[in-house]
Order: C-alpha cells, then structure tokens, then sequence
C-alpha cells in the first residue's frame, strides 16, 4: 500500500466474522493510511449476527462505507456500492426455491443459514439492496461509474462442476440483478468478491474484477502472506 500509495483503497468485504471485528479493522486500516480513502462494501461474513440489520447498521458507522452513499472521486467518476445479498438466481436447475431458502445440501448447511439473520427472506434482501442501487445509479447518470458489491453479478463468473453439493451452493453466489443494473445504468467498472476465484475481464463492456485474497492456507499460492495479499491487490487508474 505504501509503496503503490493509492488514493483509495476499495474493499469488497468479508473482514472478519461479526460486525465488531470487522469494523475494528477497517478503523485500523483507515488510521494507519491517513492519506488513503478507504471505501469499503460488506461480505456475508462481516454481518453474521443475531440480527444482520443490526449487524448492518453498526458497519455503518465507517465514513468509508458505501452504504452511506455514493463517493465521487473526480469531476468524472464516482463509486457506488453496497454489499448485496443473493436470490438465488445464479443457482443451477434441479433444485427448489425450498430447498435454497434451507440451504442445506447432503450434509452441508450453507454458514449464512446459522450466522446470517435478516428478518426477511433471501430474495426480499437482495431487492432492497437492488432498488437502493438503482436509485443511486440514476441520480449519477453524468459520471462515470464504479459499481461495487461484495457478491457476484453474472452467471458468467459461476463455476459449475457438475457435483451436486458444489453446483448446488451457487445459489448462494449472488444475483443476476447486480449485472442486470450495470448494464442498464452503463457501468464503467464493476468490483466483486464472495467467490474465491478471481477475474479481470471485460464482460458486456464492463470491466469486471473480482481479486479475492481466499482462505489460508488451502487457496494461497506463496508462503508469504505479505506475497499473497499483494497479489490480491489490483491497480485501477482512471
């Protein structure tokens, strides 16, 4: 970070488990690089709690949020984000809305399940946060625009495996809306994470870029965590 010294560092979530820590990190990093803009979208992972509104609005509580409100960098550009959620409809044929919204598969029940806690259902979650996306894209219609969202926004990026349990949790992966508004609202650039693999491409004339730093050690490629993290970082210039 220092050596690239960036003007903003843009985070797609999943900090830690539980709002507390993770917003005890971003704090950490923001005050350790004064002289970057931290911006920052939630993960599943960061709003694990008794109640995932709360968990929303605690995370809130970082200027760098972007839940707050879009971020114009420039005259030009500006970044627009929020974490999302799924519904289901980059899942695989074969299974029922039910047996999603369980999210229970052979012997394995999606994390979300136990630790995520929305008083509405899945695909509820994700219109809201669709609809106050969309609302900001339309108020934003002369910049340039980068959409952020923790989770994944085109089929395109879901791997399918052709095993039932894996197929089956891409259900979980994200939602065709976040594509569906980018495309509309001619997004310039489209930041994601959620799935551990990563991508750096054009996709329907948005540049798509997903980086994720992945689970230590199984998905690490060095030994070197200082290595690995600086692997996961991308340089964008606008």
């Amino acid at each position: 970070m220092l050596q690239h010294a960036p003007d903003v560092f843009i985070l797609c979530g999943d900090m830690a488990t539980g709002p507390e820590k993770s917003l005890n990190l971003l704090t950490k990093l923001q005050n350790e690089l004064p002289q970057v803009q931290v911006l920052y979208v939630h993960g599943n992972h960061d709003i694990y709690h008794e109640d995932s509104t709360i968990a929303y609005d605690k995370l809130l509580a970082f200027p760098g949020n972007l839940g707050r409100g879009p971020v114009e960098l420039n005259e030009e550009w500006v970044v627009i984000g929020d974490g999302g959620w799924y519904d289901y409809s980059l899942g695989v044929s074969g299974f029922t809305e039910e047996e999603f919204e369980i999210g229970r598969c052979s012997n394995f029940t999606w994390p979300d399940k136990l630790h995520a806690h929305w008083p509405e259902k899945d695909k509820a979650v994700t219109e809201k946060y669709a609809a106050k996306l969309e609302q900001w894209l339309i108020e934003h219609q002369d910049k340039n625009i980068i959409l952020v969202n923790h989770f994944v926004p085109f089929a395109h990026f879901i791997q399918i495996k052709d095993e039932p349990i894996w197929d089956f949790f891409n259900a979980m992966m994200g939602s065709s809306k976040f594509g569906e508004l980018a495309e509309k609202y001619n997004v310039k650039k489209m930041i994601f994470g959620h799935t551990h693999s990563r991508y750096h491409e054009e996709y329907k004339g948005i540049e798509c870029i997903c980086n994720p730093l992945g689970h230590y050690p199984n998905e690490w490629v060095l030994d070197s965590p200082k290595e690995e993290i600086h692997t996961a970082m991308k340089i964008i210039e606008i």
